[in-house]
């Protein structure tokens, strides 16, 4: 499977080891990993450090055990996963429980002792990552559409295929073509990335997702992904719930829940995917504020506009975001008063729903203030 890239990103250079050729078969990308890893694995004891985005969703936590995995059993190189933000989603959270992971917080993590760093399921010029400045950066693994015009860190070995549904089945694409033996943890956190991003392959598929999901799934542990899947959920979650429907607003083929504050930013995206199984529902946006930042998330269905160009539409240059297919996200600073802040930021979002809802006004005011859900 070749590696592709958006058309603005160019052609990378080509010369040294550490300039990742513009397209690579699935032996080429694991053997052009091997080269950038060779000094390493000629140094004793040399270890490198994990790193994936804030707050991480199971498609991070997956791909950054299996990227642990292939450093240990394929190169002989010790890792280290570190995150950065709380994980609150009742399935991360329980994944985290349940298949005994330990990640080291970024921020108490003395970094002297590391030869390098690989970005999982993320990159360097997205807004929620965080990319330390006094290390090399030696690999980058992600799915998601790069920002246009953002200069970042030179990496090593980078593979951004933005046609694929789960950067986890990238990572089990490595650990294949490795000949890495995937133990039952590893390929239970894979399986809950490919998982997760695509919907039990209901959405940006290929067929590597389709090939990792089932060979995944045939190594897990059953009883374990059962836990994960359906955890117990506090009451909170409830709360936030009701709340989201009783401030959801239906603009034709569109809902919109611009929430104000919330207790979990995780509630942000559950709810864009609850709102998109309404029945009529083309699309579905969802915001909310907090610890100074507002998360947004959409969600839209096959054969609509993809999230990404539809979010880069309603973010209007505000803010930082990504996504792939039928998912997308992101997150505004919040730099003014933040009560008067989310205000003003609900009220150009909203008005930039709007604007791609009904652009030639049309609709009437009681359909252009949006009905209520209950």
């Amino acid at each position: 499977m070749a590696i592709t890239r958006p058309a603005h990103l160019g052609a990378p250079a080509a010369g040294s080891p550490g300039d990742a050729p513009e397209d690579l078969s699935s032996p080429a990308a694991f053997a052009h990993l091997a080269s950038v890893l060779a000094p390493l694995r000629a140094t004793p004891g040399a270890r490198c450090l994990v790193l994936t985005h804030k707050s991480p969703d199971p498609d991070a936590l997956g791909a950054c055990v299996g990227v642990r995995h292939l450093l240990q059993k394929a190169f002989g190189i010790d890792a280290q996963i570190s995150t950065v933000g709380r994980i609150h989603r009742a399935e991360n959270i329980a994944m985290v429980r349940e298949l005994g992971l330990v990640f080291e917080d970024y921020n108490k993590l003395d970094r002297s002792g590391f030869a390098g760093a690989l970005l999982v399921d993320t990159q360097p010029t997205f807004g929620h990552t965080i990319v330390p400045d006094d290390l090399d950066m030696l690999a980058v693994f992600d799915h998601h559409i790069p920002p246009k015009d953002a200069e970042g860190p030179r990496i090593q070995h980078r593979d951004v295929r933005v046609e694929l549904g789960s950067t986890s089945s990238l990572i089990y694409e490595y650990l294949r073509d490795g000949r890495v033996e995937i133990d039952k943890a590893t390929a239970t956190a894979l399986f809950c990335g490919v998982r997760y991003d695509t919907g039990d392959l209901s959405h940006n598929v290929r067929p590597l997702d389709e090939e990792a999901y089932l060979e995944l799934f045939r190594r897990a542990d059953r009883e374990l992904l059962a836990r994960v899947q359906r955890p117990r959920l506090p009451q909170a979650y409830y709360k936030e719930l009701q709340s989201s429907l009783r401030m959801a607003r239906r603009y034709g083929p569109a809902v919109l829940a611009l929430l104000g504050r919330v207790q979990n930013p995780e509630s942000v995206a559950e709810m864009a995917d609850f709102f998109l199984r309404m029945e009529g529902c083309k699309w579905a946006f969802v915001g909310g504020a907090y610890e100074g930042q507002y998360y947004v998330s959409l969600r839209t269905q096959a054969g609509c506009q993809d999230a990404y160009t539809l979010l880069s539409r309603l973010l209007d240059d505000e803010g930082s975001f990504g996504g792939h297919g039928r998912v997308a996200g992101g997150r505004v600073e919040l730099e003014e008063g933040e009560q008067l802040g989310i205000r003003r930021l609900e009220r150009r979002l909203r008005a930039r729903a709007l604007a791609i809802v009904d652009p030639d006004k049309e609709l009437d005011e009681e359909s252009r203030l949006g009905r209520c859900l209950t």
